[in-house]
């Protein structure tokens, strides 16, 4: 069964509801003096303008709201912390180009980029220095000491993904993938995936690829509906995956459908109301579980939650991604102090555990940098008719 989220569909009260929840926000922070005098600048990049740009402006967004939340709460040891956002324009070079920009200065700690290339390429020119990368994407993958990346690593996503069709009984699975960096990526930890022994009766009857900037995939849809699948995984996004989505109802297939969170965008999902399956479920993450039974969790969501709406804000389902990473770093500021050096950050995140985000309980002792597991997973599903997403129980 299906519950519904509840997400606001409206801006709030902003005399009194706002109000309110900056006060409950501050209080979940430790009910602190507000942050005031020399602000703590930690810098991040981003993708503000170009092809990720609509990503990058949600990730924005959620730094300057969890830096209202933090200074509410003290900020970093009475002084209020700000992060300076930097644009790469979608750009990997430029995101080099910035990097090296921020490491002329010896910052302890930058935050940034939003998509894999970008972190890719900024990871390497961390290596053996003094600073700390957090990249706000969950596709890098990584085991650099001073590099770390959001939420649920791509490989227990696929992990998860494929346990959810084992879960419902679809043996017959079928996948279409975008050949971008993260679809590659994907594609390949989907096979690996599939020839583990836990997934022996699960078979791939179809794996189609397309290029993102393919105007139709009706040929490799058609190839899909030939091998009479199951179940449907998408690895596709923004335009490419209403691309998908077109042809999927123009074939007439509908079978049940898992793809990204990235791709829980409420009016292009009412945009895509005529040809959408039935079941189209996505991969979220803990924020979306609203009634946590944890204590630490329950208050880092509400946390979460109050400090959007104080702002007059909804979330997306991106802005934990750069939520967390904010958090935790000021965590370790918090703990370690303004003077704190990028190796005593990267020691104090490598051995982080038991922290509560908007995600999840963050554990980053077991090696993997992110600090979350497939446990952490949410199955959401899209309810067109009430234009609302319903977690699965």
């Amino acid at each position: 069964m299906f519950a519904a989220v509840g997400f606001a569909r409206r801006a709030p009260l902003r005399a009194l509801l706002g109000a309110l929840a900056l006060s409950l926000a501050a209080a979940t922070a430790g009910a602190a003096a507000p942050a005031t005098g020399e602000p703590y600048t930690i810098e991040a990049i981003l993708p503000l303008t170009g092809s990720s740009a609509y990503s990058g402006q949600l990730h924005a967004q959620a730094m300057r709201v969890y830096e209202s939340v933090a200074n509410a709460g003290g900020g970093i040891r009475g002084r209020p912390v700000h992060f300076d956002i930097l644009d790469d324009q979608s750009n990997p070079v430029v995101a080099v180009q910035l990097t090296n920009q921020i490491l002329a200065k010896n910052p302890p700690v930058f935050l940034g980029s939003a998509y894999v290339a970008a972190c890719a390429a900024e990871a390497p020119l961390v290596l053996n220095k003094p600073t700390v990368e957090f990249c706000v994407s969950p596709g890098l993958l990584t085991k650099q000491k001073n590099v770390f990346a959001s939420s649920i690593a791509i490989t227990y996503i696929t992990q998860g993904t494929l346990k959810f069709m084992r879960d419902r009984g679809l043996s017959r699975v079928a996948a279409i993938v975008a050949t971008d960096a993260t679809g590659q990526a994907a594609d390949a930890l989907m096979l690996t995936e599939f020839a583990q022994p836990a997934n022996k009766n699960l078979q791939l009857v179809a794996n189609e690829r397309f290029n993102p900037a393919d105007i139709s995939v009706s040929a490799q849809i058609a190839r899909v509906k030939a091998a009479n699948p199951q179940g449907l995984l998408i690895y596709a996004t923004g335009n490419a995956f209403g691309t998908v989505l077109r042809a999927l109802g123009d074939s007439g297939i509908n079978v049940p459908t898992v793809t990204s969170a990235v791709n829980m965008n409420e009016t292009q999902l009412e945009g895509y109301a005529g040809f959408i399956p039935a079941e189209l479920v996505f991969n979220a993450a803990r924020a979306y579980a609203r009634d946590q039974r944890d204590g630490s969790l329950r208050a880092a969501v509400d946390e979460y939650y109050n400090g959007y709406r104080a702002q007059g804000l909804t979330p997306s389902p991106e802005s934990p991604l750069s939520w967390d990473p904010a958090k935790i770093v000021v965590s370790a500021l918090r703990k370690l102090g303004t003077d704190a050096t990028g190796d005593q950050i990267a020691d104090y995140i490598n051995t982080l555990h038991g922290f509560a985000g908007a995600s999840g309980i963050y554990d980053f002792r077991n090696g993997d940098h992110h600090g979350l597991t497939d446990a952490d997973l949410v199955w959401v599903k899209w309810q067109p008719t009430q234009k609302e997403f319903v977690v699965d129980r």
